[in-house]
């Protein structure tokens, strides 16, 4: 990993590699005790470099890093010293098996007729006919567009992210997390600032994990309001069928895992880069780092934002395309407008699933927009700093001007599907959709829906 520059203190602080029982350089016992509970009371000189990565790595990285390791984006074995070949081979058999676990929840959801935007759509029971004119006769929806399309983006955008965690460069995460650590540990308040940082992350892997329970619960429910149809198992033994049914309901989980994961993985990764801006700015208005040490870690921003932009957003657009059409379409149907779907029953957890997809679909943009507004500021950082002159009143004025030329310059925004998204778009599309339901209700035809 990069090394962190910090001038404050006249030295550099560099990567420390995790305490371990049998190193000899290890930290011991009461060290690692007193290490993990930092309060608010601790001073900042005493937190040594070893000390901030452990407590990083205990109270967020690791955690965070064994739930990718769940989903097979992360081999199990990295942390482990001396892994064996063999060790290696198992975290791949892993990743194998569950790839094949969400093939065959997309296969499941496409015989059983379970759309994710509205839960289980039947016409009428099946009958002898091919399995193409059976599908037409029993489910409702194309089974393109309803099944094959999204399962092959989901797919597509799993596999990716393998691709950018196992095999591409892996530790943008890493690095990120531990360089905002250890340049918060500078300022007087650092053990406060560090704890509020874990907060804040911890606060989105919950809302994940909150939203996996919703979505685990509305499946559940779902299942159990009907009698469930599985083309090609009509006449199956019960215990099968429950198989199938346990089945369904694994992989459909494992496939808001997958997503869930990652679209945190991206706001965790833009909340990094906002608290990565905001000390740097504090650093520079306090004057407490060297104006060329500053821009260096300006270039290195740029470089984790670069990441997130061309390497993560991606993956994020992908899933995004899905959820977004699962809400949209989910939408159109509890108004009734389906062009086919008409008959069936709108109920409370059929709104529940629609407002999840929504959420989970704005979640991205809104934590790209709060990023894009923190780049916007720190390029008028330059204006705050050259109007100070009592603060750099031993910086020569060429150094200023210099400081607000390169941010003046700078052009930092946080983008999906490259381009940069920004709170204002979202208040103006927030508006023109709070405007086109007024118009429907002031038309009637809202009002004709819900009646």
């Amino acid at each position: 990993m990069a090394e962190t520059e910090e001038n404050g203190d006249n030295r550099t602080l560099q990567r420390s590699p995790a305490p371990s029982s049998t190193s000899s350089s290890s930290i011991d016992i009461n060290s690692i005790d007193m290490i993990a509970e930092i309060t608010e009371d601790t001073p900042h000189e005493s937190l040594s470099t070893s000390a901030v990565l452990y407590y990083c790595k205990r109270k967020i990285l690791h955690p965070y890093l064994r739930l990718l390791s769940v989903m097979g984006l992360r081999s199990s074995t990295q942390d482990i010293p001396g892994s064996r070949r063999c060790m290696t081979i198992l975290s791949y058999v892993y990743l194998v098996e569950v790839t094949f676990l969400l093939c065959a929840g997309y296969v499941l959801q496409s015989l059983s007729c379970f759309r994710r935007d509205r839960g289980f759509c039947y016409k009428k029971q099946p009958k002898h006919l091919s399995f193409t004119d059976k599908y037409e006769q029993i489910c409702y929806g194309s089974l393109p567009f309803t099944y094959i399309i999204p399962s092959v983006l989901h797919l597509s955008a799993y596999l990716y992210a393998v691709y950018l965690f196992r095999c591409k460069e892996n530790e943008q995460l890493q690095n990120l997390m531990e360089r905002v650590f250890l340049l918060s540990s500078s300022h007087s308040d650092g053990p406060l600032r560090q704890r509020q940082l874990v907060r804040k992350l911890w606060l989105f892997i919950g809302l994940s994990i909150v939203w996996m329970v919703f979505s685990l619960v509305s499946i559940n429910v779902m299942m159990a309001d009907g009698n469930i149809i599985f083309h090609w198992f009509e006449n199956s033994s019960a215990k099968w069928k429950v198989f199938l049914k346990v089945l369904l309901v694994i992989s459909t989980l494992c496939h808001d895992m997958a997503q869930t994961i990652l679209i945190t993985s991206y706001c965790l990764q833009g909340q990094l880069l906002r608290s990565y801006l905001h000390f740097l700015g504090a650093k520079m208005l306090q004057h407490s780092m060297l104006p060329l040490d500053w821009l260096r870690e300006i270039g290195e921003f740029q470089k984790l934002l670069l990441y997130l932009n061309e390497d993560f957003a991606p993956i994020v657009g992908i899933f995004t395309v899905i959820n977004v059409s699962w809400a949209a379409s989910g939408i159109v149907w509890i108004l009734n407008y389906d062009a086919v779907d008409k008959t069936a029953p709108i109920k409370g957890i059929s709104i529940l699933n629609v407002l999840m997809w929504v959420l989970i679909s704005i979640a991205p943009f809104l934590q790209a927009a709060r990023l894009t507004n923190a780049c916007r500021a720190i390029c008028h950082l330059g204006h705050e700093v050259r109007v100070r002159p009592f603060v750099y009143k031993d910086t020569p004025g060429e150094d200023l001007d210099s400081i607000l030329l390169y941010t003046s310059s700078l052009r930092l925004s946080c983008k999906l599907f490259d381009v940069p998204i920004t709170g204002r778009y979202l208040c103006v599309i927030l508006t023109l959709s709070a405007i086109s339901l007024l118009i429907l209700g002031q038309c009637h035809v809202l009002q004709e829906k819900i009646n």
